[in-house]
């Protein structure tokens, strides 16, 4: 059984930009397995705030944490970050088929395991010394997520970044990653502007040593 094909049994739901798809604590009978758009998961603080962890995208599934442990409820906020669509699959139907069918389990591991190293590589970015390689390895990050080429633009995979969700990305402040981002942009590494963003992966990686 392939992993595509079984959640194309599914109903498909639609999303905008912005509208909340899974709560904190709020447990589900369903994931949403996305099939276009890209969706910001948040930590919410006890006061309110919101902290963007990490970005899901096509074929990722949310929320990730209801499918580890699939007796909890979410850890997080799931918003989508553009509009999009995903397939309501249900949770005990999705673990059931993937006890009883090798591919499917390890087809759906697979993609587990990606998402995790996501978060690693998240950890990582946070872990590093300075502001400018915290941008570096987040946008390096980003791009090879959604797209395996040398000069990404991320608007068009529906990820025209601000610098505010940069920074809250790498717990920054705001007005410290807008001059660090117009260094790297009189450099040649980013290009940006209110409706582009593109990123010179080749250029990024050679700068923090991965090229």
């Amino acid at each position: 059984m392939d992993i595509v094909n079984y959640v194309k049994s599914f109903p498909l739901r639609t999303f905008e930009k912005n509208e909340v798809l899974f709560t904190p604590n709020v447990s589900a009978d369903t994931v949403l397995i996305i099939r276009q758009g890209v969706v910001k998961v948040l930590f919410v603080t006890n006061k309110g705030d919101e902290r963007l962890m990490w970005l899901a995208g096509r074929y990722d599934v949310a929320p990730i944490e209801d499918v580890l442990r699939p007796v909890s409820s979410p850890n997080y906020l799931y918003m989508a970050f553009s509009r999009g669509s995903g397939y309501v699959v249900d949770k005990r139907d999705l673990l059931s088929k993937a006890n009883k069918n090798t591919a499917l389990a390890l087809q759906l591991a697979r993609g587990l395991s990606e998402q995790h190293d996501d978060l690693l590589r998240h950890i990582t970015t946070i872990q590093q010394t300075t502001l400018r390689q915290k941008i570096l390895h987040l946008l390096q990050h980003i791009c090879q997520k959604f797209s395996g080429a040398e000069l990404v633009a991320l608007h068009e995979n529906g990820l025209n970044l601000t610098h505010q969700a940069i920074a809250d990305m790498i717990d920054a402040s705001r007005e410290a990653v807008s001059i660090e981002m117009k260094r790297l942009q009189s450099e040649g590494v980013l290009e940006y502007s209110r409706t582009s963003f593109t990123v010179n992966v080749l250029l990024a990686s050679k700068k923090i040593g991965l090229a």
